[in-house]
């Protein structure tokens, strides 16, 4: 499964860079999957409130509101009618394409767990929501579904036999019982709005609305669709009789026919048996996956600054009283449940710098299986065992690929588990130790495995964000690369980067380094 996993990951990166070839990078639709389905999730909520405003809530009218709206000579029914119907769709879809994509990229695994499981019950609230809001239109394939759904709740041990009886008798279908599904239906939008905050509780920074540009041609397409291709009845609903041939609707009333063809058992037993297998893909741990140990605070180096807590992709630090006897008020604190072991912390931390005079610099915060002074003397080894007119490092992220087959006489490779794990400093630390430039692979952009590493990094670059690479550091021989697994986009950059140096003088040496530049 793992083998399998990897193809699929490099199917997906595929996918994600030819839709990078049409739009931005931080614009490409298919990485803003889950915000845009919440995007459409608002518009149907909103598009189904004004609607109601104007629906007859009772059996004989509601038929007959639908083709109101349907038939409205300025077209604003249409607009409305169609903006709501293909919201709906369009949620369905997107966030089925999110799940799909999430599981390819093994984001059930680790910290994600949370967010994986309270992802799950919502695909069956927005399917719920969907079948309910079809019924309200009380047209021929609205009875077919309310009939088609009580024989297979008949399955159940839950007296459905009744309750299949009722529906297919004009008495017991009163104004009552149909109050009872418009407000099954405006009550399910409005859980799945709650379910979603749940859902992004164990995550910093959530991407809940895409940019501006797409949700404006989000809702112009739908608005488009509503318009060109407008959201139409049947004929009217008779009750006790359903017509032998009708158009589907595949989106919500795909069950239907599957039981048709099955039987209502058989396709309980499939229903339960993809949720339970969704619900236990965390518990899989696939054999390459690393057990990395979560950060760890130095209090003797911390002094309470909460840049690792601003930074942290999933609220796994937190700032607490201070627990020494130290002057600052507070420290920072990891919760080891929450820690994705990324290293982005380490990379904000003030006291990760190599400019220390001190042979086991230890920062306000460590990644144990990655020191930060191992990372500096794995720094200094390569360095001095280059050869060669342009001696490069290239700093890249595991998560990326492993683009150890670049080391090369002139180039040093230095492995990562996050690009923005690296702190700015250690890029003017290499320069200033005799490299005649330096490299950075990561994640495709906006693809980040650990969510913002790749923002937090360019923002430290750009000085927009602490920890700030120097103003007076030249930018010339620093080259960054979001080129995910690409291996030859990885040597473009190191290329581009070598033809643009200016080559050092053979009689310079590296400029002493101070321990009080950086402190």
């Amino acid at each position: 499964m793992e083998t399998m996993l990897k193809s699929l990951r490099r199917a997906d990166e595929a996918l994600s860079a030819a839709f990078d070839r049409a739009f931005a990078p931080t614009h490409n639709p298919w990485r803003h999957l889950g915000s845009l389905a919440f995007v459409c999730l608002l518009t149907a909520v909103v598009s189904g409130i004004v609607a109601y405003a104007l629906y007859d809530t009772s059996v004989a009218g509601a038929y007959a509101s639908g083709l109101r709206l349907q038939n409205d000579a300025l077209l604003l029914g249409r607009l409305l009618r169609g903006v709501h119907r293909y919201g709906a769709d369009a949620f369905m879809l997107l966030t089925l394409a999110h799940l799909l994509r999430e599981a390819v990229r093994g984001h059930f695994r680790g910290v994600r767990w949370y967010s994986w499981l309270t992802g799950i019950p919502l695909l069956w609230l927005l399917w719920l929501a969907g079948i309910t809001g079809l019924w309200l239109l009380w047209d021929e394939r609205a009875i077919f579904s309310v009939t088609a759904m009580a024989e297979w709740l008949q399955a159940l041990p839950l007296g459905a036999d009744l309750l299949a009886r009722n529906f297919l008798t004009p008495a017991a279908l009163n104004d009552r019982f149909f109050s009872l599904i418009i407000f099954v239906h405006i009550g399910l939008p409005l859980l799945l709005l709650a379910a979603t905050w749940v859902h992004v509780q164990r995550v910093a920074l959530p991407r809940i609305w895409p940019p501006r540009a797409l949700t404006i041609e989000t809702l112009a397409m739908l608005a488009l669709l509503a318009l060109v291709w407008p959201a139409t009845s049947l004929g009217p609903a008779d009750t006790g009789h359903v017509v032998a041939q009708l158009s589907l609707d595949w989106f919500y009333l795909w069950p239907h026919p599957l039981v048709n063809a099955l039987s209502a058992q058989v396709v309980w037993w499939l229903a339960a048996a993809l949720t339970l297998a969704l619900a236990a893909l965390p518990l899989w741990r696939g054999p390459t996956q690393a057990r990395r140990a979560a950060a760890r605070v130095d209090l003797a180096n911390c002094n309470g600054c909460a840049r690792c807590v601003a930074d942290c992709p999933f609220g796994a630090v937190v700032m607490m009283p201070r627990t020494d006897q130290r002057r600052h008020p507070a420290q920072a604190w990891v919760n080891a449940d929450l820690c994705a072991a990324c290293g982005i912390c380490v990379g904000s931390c003030p006291s990760a710098t190599p400019f220390r005079q001190i042979e086991d610099m230890v920062s306000g915060i460590e990644m144990p299986d990655a020191p930060m002074a191992a990372l500096r003397r794995e720094l200094r080894e390569q360095l001095a065992s280059l050869s060669g007119a342009s001696k490069l490092v290239l700093f890249s992220c595991r998560q990326a690929a492993d683009f150890a087959k670049l080391a090369k006489p002139e180039t040093a490779v230095i492995a990562l588990e996050c690009a923005a794990m690296l702190p700015p400093s250690f890029i003017e630390y290499a320069l200033r130790l005799g490299a005649d430039g330096v490299a950075i692979t990561g994640c495709r952009e906006g693809d980040c495995e650990f969510r913002l590493g790749d923002r937090w990094l360019q923002q430290r670059l750009a000085g927009q964000r602490e920890p700030r690479l120097r103003a007076s550091v030249d930018q010339q021989p620093i080259e960054v690369q979001w080129c995910g697994s690409d291996m030859l986009g990885a040597e473009a950059a190191l290329a581009q980067l070598r033809s643009r140096l200016r080559p050092r003088p053979t009689s310079s040496h590296p400029a002493p380094l101070k321990e009080s530049e950086h402190d």
